[in-house]
């Protein structure tokens, strides 16, 4: 029986094979940069972890705490499961840095995949100067961007559009619903499909998510959501999912990260650093009707033109192309100082993941 996890981490590129180390800063800078009242603070490619082989998670030192009110959460289990444990900030307020080795210590994600995720998540909807992101939404802990090139707030992962789509397992649409807070009603939907298609594992019949069962799983929220949401959107940076960290995806351990978002009861990392696989593909080969696009005024499902040459040649390079097009807002291309050596260094990684033969330029919307 093949067996894969099933926790969706955060929207990030289908294939993270980065160049890290030509990008990697020893040590932060000591120079000052402050602009618009805030200070510049450099970020810095953490080294590869030694320690990278299965251990119980989470440990003494990570229990789980609920978050209090001021606490930002988002529509991320995963991001979810790390602060409510301690493995970035509880608050929800987290850095570059501080996601590549929570993701690293709590789930073994490997050091490129980590910095692809990070890199991507604060271009598009963190401030990349003062090097902080919200997991969830608007904080006052992180400010707007320098000048207010995007706005004149920062508003977190959660917000639509850049990153955060639609046809979510467990979150809603945002224009029918709450698309930060688990769902429960999609949720049963989706156990509806286990029970039909799932694997007998240790916790009874019909509990283990198989391929097919993810298949069935993303054909019913393409489907339904298409139906019901005016506004219905899938672009191809939407079709970037991952999967991987534990060994069986049991609706037990699914069910403890997705509705209460803590760790299951003796969990385990996985074995061997994560660095992708092949099940997102393998869902998108077997759904072959869905291609990146969106409903019209009228409501009809309508293809996306194609990402232009030359980064038509694979879906990881128009990914590439999708997301600096559409979701990195173009402001970012004329900043300066501490700034844009950040900027500089998170587009130098996502391009060395791209397979692209040429960069792309922040050119997406801005204040979105």
């Amino acid at each position: 029986m093949k067996t894969f996890s099933l926790l969706l981490l955060v929207v990030s590129p289908l294939s993270i094979v980065v160049n890290a180390r030509s990008n990697i800063r020893d040590a932060p800078s000591t120079t000052v940069d402050i602009q618009d009242g805030q200070t510049g603070v450099v970020m810095v490619v953490p080294p590869r972890r030694t320690d990278t082989g299965t251990k119980r998670i989470p440990d003494a030192d990570h229990p789980f705490i609920a978050p209090g009110p001021n606490d930002m959460r988002g529509p991320c289990p995963g991001m979810n499961t790390l602060a409510n444990h301690g493995y970035i900030s509880r608050n929800g307020i987290t850095t570059f840095e501080e996601i590549i080795e929570g993701t690293g210590e709590a789930f073994n994600i490997d050091l490129t995949m980590g910095v692809g995720m990070a890199a991507l998540n604060m271009l598009a909807r963190g401030n990349a100067f003062v090097n902080k992101i919200s997991i969830g939404g608007i904080s006052p802990l992180v400010p707007p961007l320098p000048g207010q090139i995007d706005g004149p707030e920062t508003r977190g992962i959660a917000a639509h559009g850049r990153g955060e789509g639609d046809a979510s397992m467990t979150r809603s649409d945002v224009h029918i619903g709450d698309n930060r807070n688990f769902n429960q009603t999609l949720w049963d939907e989706d156990l509806e499909v286990l029970a039909q298609f799932g694997d007998d594992g240790p916790d009874g019949p019909a509990t283990v998510f198989n391929l097919q069962t993810l298949i069935e799983l993303k054909r019913q929220n393409l489907e339904s959501d298409q139906v019901l949401d005016p506004e219905f959107a899938i672009p191809i940076r939407r079709y970037n999912l991952v999967f991987g960290t534990t060994g069986l995806a049991t609706k037990r351990i699914i069910s403890s990260f997705f509705m209460n978002q803590t760790f299951p009861d003796n969990w385990f990392r996985a074995a061997a650093p994560v660095l992708g696989g092949p099940v997102p593909g393998e869902i998108l080969a077997a759904l072959p009707e869905w291609v990146p696009g969106h409903n019209d005024e009228n409501g009809v499902f309508v293809a996306d033109p194609q990402a232009p040459a030359p980064f038509n040649i694979s879906l990881t390079c128009a990914t590439y192309w999708d997301n600096f097009a559409n979701a990195v807002p173009a402001t970012l291309v004329n900043v300066t100082g501490v700034f844009k050596q950040n900027v500089d260094m998170l587009e130098g990684l996502l391009f060395n993941a791209s397979g692209c033969a040429e960069p792309v330029a922040p050119a997406g919307p801005t204040n979105v």
